[in-house]
């Protein structure tokens, strides 16, 4: 992290430049309140000399970038940041994500906005250029809805938007659901390709995956469900994963009815809400095809106690057939991370979970591996950052990343966790400090942390770092360690 040393004269700008809490290094945000994101770190403007850049946002309604030395390379306001109706906090809780939109290598930085109150306020997803920041184009449920003349609950785009070229043609496509209960999918240029009526609130972001080996990739996405009798077939408290064909032919702006066949690959009904991102792949190699692994959230029933969905399910790819269930104390909702922790050739699964008293927790958050070739659990510990408890696991989109830290091909997991980022080794002993006096190292932030850290060489020195968004001096900060292992 050498480079950041030439920036003790750049301290006394609009930009704090700060060293402490045990990171060597913490960029003070032009926006304020994190909630749950996480950083995405990459080549934006294509000239990796000068370091890798991050973005992300905060939940006042900027999205930011920061470069590899430090210093901010652009910041915006979402176009919602300045409606009155929503709370300063409650502007967006999507993550960036970021490509080449029109497949002429320059990238773009993709993000839904929107908050949970304030139903006059807008929602919906952005595209703006990496290199500078230029919006590229806004695409606004608000004025979608009214010019469509349909009910939207919210307008928020909470989960982040994925993209994927899913008709081969080298541009790329945009999905996302929304609080308007609608499943969209965007061309590259923000035209609405088609949307879906998913007839309740969508938190998931979807995988774009080609489950039939047709060469066209599908979307995944998980959605919520509430219990209406008045429908054919009648529709449960719960939730649905489904394989949308995303790549199908239709008049652009087509709007698809609720459960239509002709959109669906397949569908998977479950009794709880299904808010986990699914992630796909081939977790169980002696069954054909890929699979999908999801969580679900902590809903029904409603009012404190028990909840259902204490499990991460296994799905077909082909079918969306469950295969397995992965039985956990408490409900799941954060996507899980897939890596080969043991070595045999096969991807194992990585999850949070929720240890929360309201839903019928134990009180503790747990990290859990299983291998779902072998079908048996690999370990399950209850994760520690000193005297700090934190019951929230798998909550506020606190997932597992995968990474391997000491460059022996074998991975490390990583996790926010109360002020903390712990790592862990393969086998599920914690190598971050989890005592008092720390005898281990410690990335701690001055705060509680939400979402999920990041791993890169963000100076290009050969060396990983380890990213996180969360508290510093009271302010909104981007934090880097060093990588100690």
């Amino acid at each position: 992290m050498k480079a950041y040393l030439v920036l003790v004269g750049y301290i006394l700008t609009a930009l704090t430049f700060l060293r402490g809490a045990g990171a060597l290094d913490s960029v003070l945000l032009p926006g304020s309140g994190l909630g749950p994101t996480g950083p995405v770190v990459g080549d934006f403007n294509n000239t990796p000399s000068d370091g890798l850049e991050t973005a992300l946002t905060t939940l006042d309604g900027t999205l930011q970038v920061v470069k590899g030395d430090g210093t901010v390379l652009w910041s915006v306001k979402l176009p919602n940041a300045e409606c009155p109706q929503t709370p300063t906090s409650d502007k967006t809780h999507s993550s960036p994500v970021v490509g080449e939109l029109f497949g002429d290598g320059v990238k773009y930085i993709v993000t839904g906005y929107g908050g949970f109150v304030g139903k006059p306020c807008d929602g919906g997803v952005a595209a703006y250029r990496a290199s500078d920041g230029h919006q590229q184009w806004v695409f606004s449920i608000k004025r979608w809805s009214e010019r469509n003349r349909f009910f939207a609950f919210r307008h928020a785009v909470y989960g982040t938007p994925q993209l994927g070229d899913v008709d081969g043609n080298g541009t790329l496509e945009i999905g996302f659901g929304s609080f308007d209960r609608h499943i969209y999918l965007l061309n590259s240029n923000g035209s609405v390709r088609w949307y879906a009526v998913a007839a309740d609130t969508v938190f998931a972001s979807p995988s774009f995956v080609d489950l039939n080996g047709d060469g066209k990739r599908e979307m995944i996405i998980s959605t919520d469900i509430s219990k209406n009798t008045q429908l054919r077939p009648p529709t449960p408290n719960g939730g649905y994963v489904y394989a949308l064909n995303a790549s199908i032919r239709v008049r652009r702006g087509y709007r698809f009815g609720f459960r239509d066949p002709k959109l669906q690959m397949w569908r998977a009904e479950f009794d709880q809400v299904m808010q986990a991102s699914p992630v796909v792949g081939d977790v169980i190699p002696q069954s054909p095809g890929v699979e999908v692994v999801v969580g679900s959230g902590c809903f029904f029933p409603q009012g404190a106690g028990e909840r259902r969905g204490k499990w991460f399910k296994i799905l077909s790819g082909k079918t969306g057939k469950v295969l397995q269930t992965l039985t956990t104390t408490g409900c799941t909702p954060t996507s899980p991370a897939l890596g080969d922790l043991d070595q045999d050739g096969a991807l194992d699964v990585v999850g949070t979970v929720s240890g929360a008293s309201f839903a019928g927790g134990d009180g503790y958050s747990h990290l859990v591996a299983w291998s779902p070739s072998r079908g048996v659990a690999l370990w399950d510990v209850a994760p520690s950052a000193g005297t700090r408890l934190d019951s929230a696991g798998g909550h506020y989109n606190r997932a597992p990343i995968i990474e391997d830290l000491t460059g022996d091909g074998v991975p490390e997991i990583l996790i926010n966790y109360s002020t903390d980022v712990l790592v862990f080794d393969a086998d599920g002993a914690q190598l971050t400090c989890h005592s008092s006096p720390c005898t281990r190292p410690q990335f701690r932030a001055g705060g509680r942390l939400k979402g999920y850290p990041a791993v890169a060489d963000i100076d290009q020195d050969g060396e990983l770092e380890i990213i996180a968004a969360g508290p510093y001096s009271r302010r909104s900060a981007l934090l880097i360690w060093e990588n100690p292992f």
